[in-house]
């Protein structure tokens, strides 16, 4: 039986409390920044109006940050971040990178656009083999 994947977008940025503030500085400052961050949020630390209403793929995405990620997860990602990834059977991989995300210039519409490509060609594609199973 095939496993249903789970999707992560990741942000370039910590959950905390003070990681928001310090993200939040850096980025005034011009030394952070983090597409996805701009993708949802933008400047609204409450989220853009259209990411708060999202639906389809993006709303069954796990939007985590950095320090909120699975440890298998944080390892294969590692300083690939921002990104959109998927975890197929314990394989992740990235399926939306930081030069993507950039390249949606903070249009959400964009983003659901791409993501909901990404995901059907995904689907489209058979799941890594993990070696536990008979095969035909």
């Amino acid at each position: 039986m095939a496993t249903v994947p789970n999707f992560f977008a990741i942000y370039d940025a910590d959950g905390s409390f003070m990681g928001e503030v310090r993200y939040l500085r850096d980025k005034c400052l011009g030394k952070a920044e983090c597409s996805l961050c701009d993708l949802s949020h933008g400047w609204n630390p409450l989220g853009r109006s259209d990411w708060r209403r999202r639906k389809g793929v993006a709303a069954s995405l796990n939007w985590l940050h950095r320090d909120e990620l699975p440890g298998h997860v944080a390892a294969q990602v590692g300083s690939q971040l921002p990104c959109v990834a998927v975890d197929r059977s314990g394989e992740i991989e990235i399926v939306i990178g930081r030069e993507a995300l950039r390249g949606c210039e903070g249009d959400f519409s964009v983003f659901e656009h791409l993501l909901e490509q990404t995901v059907r060609a995904l689907h489209a594609e058979p799941a890594p083999d993990t070696g536990s199973g008979p095969t035909a």
